[in-house]
C-alpha cells in the first residue's frame, strides 16, 4: 500500500544563508599563485634540497597567503626566475629592486623589506672606498641579472662586472685574486652565512664602510599579465594590514634569525 506524499519541510532562511555562506567559501578558497625567486642568494633566497627557501622566500609566503593566495614556490637562476614572471606565469617574491627599466615592464608592490647592499674586499688587499665611482675600472663580482641603487647602476658600464651563479663562488673569485670587490645583497649576514658556506674565514673578508645602498624590495608581476592589478592589489592589501598590525616586521625578524 502505497504511503502518502509528505508535504516538502520548508527550507529556513537559515539554511539558505549557510548554504550561501558555503558556497562563498569554497569560491573564496585560496587561488594558487607561483611565486618565483632565485636559487642562488643564500640566505635571503636561495634552493634548499630544490625546494625555494630563505627570509624572503619565507616572509612572501606569509604575505601571499594572507592575500589570501596559497603561493607554489619556484627558486631557478636568478635571470630565469625574472624571464618566468615576466612571460605572465606568477609573480616574483619580495626581492625585486626596483628601476626605471623594469617599471617599464613589471608593476610593483608596496615596499616590503629594506635589504643592505655591501661590498667586500680581500682583507688583504684593501683599497679607499668612499662612493660607487671609486670601482670604475675596477673587476667587481655580482648576481647575473641584479641591478641595484640609481648611483651604483649608473657606473655598472664602466666597471669590469663578472656576473657569477652565487655568493660563494664570489667570495672564492675574490679571495683568488681574480675580483677586486664583490657585490653582496644581504648585509654582513649574508657574507657571514656565504663565507662559512665556502669556507672562508670571515677575517680574510672586509666590509667597506657604510652599505653601498639600502636596497627597498618588492613583489613583481608583468604588466601584460591578465590580472596584474587585481593580484597587486590583493598583496598591498596584505602589506598594508601587516604593517600596520606589526607582524610584517615581526616576521621578518623571526625568519632572518633562522639563518
Amino acid at each position: 500500500m502505497l504511503q502518502p506524499a509528505l508535504p516538502a519541510r520548508p527550507v529556513s532562511s537559515r539554511a539558505f544563508l549557510l548554504a550561501a555562506l558555503l558556497l562563498l567559501a569554497v569560491a573564496a578558497r585560496a587561488q594558487s599563485l607561483v611565486m618565483y625567486s632565485s636559487a642562488h642568494t643564500a640566505p635571503k633566497q636561495f634552493a634548499d634540497g630544490g625546494r625555494a627557501s630563505g627570509y624572503a622566500v619565507n616572509l612572501g609566503v606569509a604575505i601571499l597567503r594572507r592575500a589570501g593566495f596559497e603561493p607554489e614556490t619556484r627558486a631557478l637562476p636568478w635571470a630565469r626566475a625574472i624571464k618566468e614572471v615576466e612571460a605572465g606565469r606568477g609573480v616574483l617574491a619580495p626581492v625585486f629592486s626596483r628601476t626605471p627599466e623594469r617599471e617599464q615592464l613589471f608593476l610593483f608592490s608596496l615596499p616590503v623589506l629594506e635589504d643592505a647592499v655591501v661590498l667586500v674586499q680581500d682583507a688583504a688587499r684593501p683599497f679607499p672606498f668612499a662612493t660607487p665611482r671609486d670601482l670604475i675600472g675596477k673587476r667587481v663580482g655580482t648576481t647575473r641579472a641584479a641591478r641595484f641603487g640609481a648611483e651604483l647602476n649608473a657606473v655598472l658600464p664602466q666597471l669590469r662586472i663578472n656576473e657569477d651563479g652565487e655568493p660563494p663562488q664570489r667570495l672564492a673569485m675574490l679571495l683568488a685574486g681574480r675580483l677586486d670587490a664583490a657585490v653582496i645583497a644581504g648585509g654582513e649576514q649574508a657574507v657571514r652565512y656565504n663565507a662559512q658556506r665556502a669556507g672562508i674565514a670571515l677575517s680574510r673578508l672586509r666590509i667597506v664602510g657604510n652599505p653601498l645602498l639600502l636596497d627597498s624590495n618588492h613583489f613583481a608581476i608583468a604588466r601584460a599579465h591578465p590580472e596584474a592589478e587585481a593580484i597587486m592589489a590583493r598583496i598591498n592589501a596584505a602589506i598594508s594590514r601587516m604593517k600596520a598590525e606589526r607582524s610584517l616586521q615581526r616576521r621578518l625578524d623571526d625568519y632572518r634569525a633562522r639563518y
